[in-house]
Parts: structure tokens; sequence; C-alpha cells
């Protein structure tokens, strides 16, 4: 199948799914009222003017539209890529943005704010230990998505930079990239997941200058 047309056999959900790496709840895609409602409590918390702006956002040859906030992120059980939905995260609050091109990019901004720096730290080491299971834990099926290969791509601004290579099954051959940075800094933690539809093996996308403005806004914000 070109990969036209699997993309447009992919409903949104399923995309949601992939994107996250996680195995979210049924709902997801048609959330209730109340997780609606916990979660923009837990965005109530949390100033957006830390999220970057479209600017600010890894350059991919492309323009991005004004972001996405997402109404139903919850930080409270969900992590970076890989990371086991629905275990505790330990955050008090969190807000999640998505930016996207016309044709092959999706720039996904999370934050997740913590009572302390060990809480953050926390966060980060255990999501860190999920990244050593997380190919076993998704490999080829008939749903969910498929995750191939994480391999550290490259640095930027002293952060590593992770390549994910994954696929949505059932279409496990026409994969797809992520590249994640996340920055630890103070109380809080904000990960970018730029997802690259291009089949193939792409190179590394430039982001030394948005790692540099996450570390100024978790400086500015979460100091």
């Amino acid at each position: 199948m070109h990969l036209a047309a699997a993309r447009a056999a992919l409903s949104g959900a399923t995309v949601v799914s992939a994107m996250l790496l996680t195995a979210l709840p049924a709902t997801a895609s048609v959330a209730p009222a109340s997780t609606a409602q916990v979660a923009g409590a837990a965005q109530a918390g949390v100033d957006r003017g830390v999220l970057l702006t479209k600017a600010d956002q890894p350059p991919v040859g492309e323009p991005y539209g004004d972001p996405w906030v997402s109404p139903y992120f919850e930080p409270d059980v969900t992590g970076p890529t890989c990371w086991q939905y629905g275990r505790g995260t330990g955050a008090i609050a969190g807000v999640s943005a998505r930016f996207s091109t016309p044709t092959w990019f999706h720039s996904y901004n999370d934050v997740w704010v913590f009572s302390s720096a060990d809480d953050a730290a926390a966060f980060e080491r255990q999501w860190r230990a999920d990244l050593t299971t997380c190919v076993d834990r998704n490999p080829p099926a008939e749903t969910g998505t498929a995750v191939f290969d994480i391999t550290k791509a490259g640095e930027a601004d002293g952060m590593e930079v992770l390549r994910v290579t994954a696929a949505v099954n059932p279409y496990s051959t026409i994969t797809h990239h992520f590249w994640v940075a996340v920055v630890r800094q103070g109380r809080a933690v904000y990960a970018v997941h730029l997802l690259d539809y291009r089949h193939g093996d792409p190179q590394l996308m430039p982001f030394d200058g948005t790692v540099a403005k996450i570390k100024a806004k978790l400086a500015a914000y979460y100091p």
C-alpha cells in the first residue's frame, strides 16, 4: 500500500495513539466530559506562556500553523514517548500543544510541572527506563503502534535527541520517525516530539535553537 493510501486509511484516534506511543484508553478519541474536566484542571495550573511559539519549533523547511492545545492531555498519567500510559507521573500540572505543517510534520510540545526538582528527576529516570523496554512492548500487530528502533541521533545544546522509528499497525512496513528531545530543568520537564511522516531514513532535524528556547522558557517560568 502506498504511503498516501495508508495515511488516508488511518483514523484520527489511531494517529494520536501512534504519536504518543502509549496504550491510550479506548475512550481517548471521544473523551467523556469528566476526562476533559480533569485534564482542564491540570492545565489550569500551567501558564501557557511557557510553550514555545511556532517560530521556535525545529526548522523543517515547511511553515508551522498555529498551535492546537489538547483539552485531553493528562499529565498525571501520560509521559513522553514510550511512557507506560496510566502509571502515575507525579506531575501536579501540565499542558500539551501540537504544531503542524501542511504535509509531513507535527511537533508535539508537552510540559509537566512537579512539586519539586526531585520529583521531576524521578519522572525522567522512569521514562528512560521505559525506553529500554519500548520495542519489546510495541511489536507489529493488528492495532496500536509498532516500535522498531530507538537511537540517539545527536545532541542539541548539550541535550540528546532520540530518533524513534515506528509504524501504525497494521501497516508495519510503512515507517515514520519521531525526533524526541526531553529537557528537565528545576521542577519542570519539557518534551518536543517531532513526528516526521517521511518514509525511509531522513537526516536529523536541527534542534539546537529549539532546545535553547526551552531552557530559557523553563528558567523564566519554573526556576
